[in-house]
């Protein structure tokens, strides 16, 4: 039920006529953080924006863990001249806008602004069950964090708005999905559910209530899509039988599906290969990462993250297995998946 990645999005983007592609080099990565506000309600996001600069000298410190490898880039800087794609970067369950740090800032050294919002209710340092029932809400997020960042004086120049991309893991991979058209379905989930309530898809959802009220009904199964959104990545979602097979069937952007050939966390015959079999052949590239956990679309951990976790979260160690030098290869081979993904749909331009 796939094609060859450089087949579909060839064929996708002659279809939809992408915006020509420019020149890109090698950046400085900067980044920034942001915030922004639901315009209709009382939901407020932050997060960070990696970018393109010109800065020289040395990076600083964003982010120092015990656990997770040092984060630095270019605090702040000033944007590089010119206008630049965007990718919309979507964190997995009860992770954060630091997770997909290491992706954000190689997009950024290749010439993308890449904008990760946290998403309330679903995030490390904000698990608020009533935020999280609106699961409808996470695809908004990357609209309103969008139209933010073409609103900040910071980046409104600089913004390409015709070559956006959205990539997500985990969660934010079925946000991602969303953002490109897929509807939930609340009885056909219920459905496939009632035999399996311990599953994670079902078990998450029902531990946030999702779909438990009726009045929330409309909503949850209301499209969501951000038709700004050119092609959009799956980095082993979770979430695939949340979806009505219909929305699926009628996706007609490119999607990339990575999932992880490990299969460490999720099933990949209910979350990725079933994904892959429900979009449309033209318009899907399945690729199993060799050897790939879950957590390698992940950042790195650092010499002591597993035995960290083992102490303080008993059972989290699992995020650092293969956490180090094995992490640090698979990312190579999944960024250069993405990029010659990003590349044939004329989001990143070709070199």
């Amino acid at each position: 039920m796939t094609t060859p990645l450089r087949q579909i999005c060839l064929s996708a983007m002659i279809a939809i006529g992408f915006a020509l592609p420019g020149d890109a080099g090698e950046f400085a990565p900067a980044v920034a953080e942001f915030e922004a506000e639901h315009p209709d309600m009382a939901r407020s996001l932050s997060g960070h924006i990696w970018y393109p600069s010109e800065a020289d000298g040395a990076e600083a410190l964003l982010r120092g863990s015990a656990v997770w490898r040092d984060i630095t880039g270019h605090l702040d800087a000033r944007i590089a001249p010119g206008v630049f794609p965007v990718v919309l970067i979507s964190h997995g369950m009860y992770g954060n806008s630091m997770n997909q740090a290491w992706l954000a800032k190689r997009l950024a050294a290749k010439g993308i602004i890449a904008i990760q919002p946290n998403h309330p209710g679903t995030t490390s340092f904000g698990r608020d069950p009533d935020q999280a029932r609106q699961l409808w809400l996470r695809a908004t997020d990357l609209s309103v964090a969008l139209d933010a960042a073409l609103a900040d004086p910071r980046f409104a120049d600089h913004i390409d708005p015709t070559r956006v991309a959205a990539a997500g893991h985990s969660l934010g991979g079925h946000t991602v999905m969303a953002a490109a058209g897929a509807r939930h379905d609340v009885a056909g989930f219920a459905t496939r559910c009632a035999d399996t309530p311990e599953r994670p898809d079902c078990a998450a959802l029902a531990m946030w209530n999702v779909g438990a009220d009726p009045a929330d009904h409309d909503a949850l199964q209301s499209d969501r899509s951000d038709p700004r959104i050119r092609t959009v990545i799956a980095l082993d979602l979770g979430g695939a039988q949340t979806f009505a097979p219909d929305s699926l069937a009628a996706i007609d952007i490119p999607v990339l599906v990575l999932g992880a050939g490990r299969g460490d966390m999720l099933d990949q015959e209910i979350e990725s290969r079933a994904l892959a079999a429900a979009l449309p052949d033209r318009m899907v590239s399945h690729i199993e990462v060799e050897d790939a956990g879950h957590f390698d679309y992940m950042g790195l951990c650092t010499e002591t993250g597993y035995e960290v976790l083992k102490r303080e979260e008993p059972g989290d160690e699992i995020v650092c297995v293969k956490g180090q030098a094995e992490r640090q290869a698979q990312h190579e081979r999944i960024f250069e998946l993405i990029v010659t993904h990003l590349t044939a749909t004329r989001v990143l331009p070709t070199p």
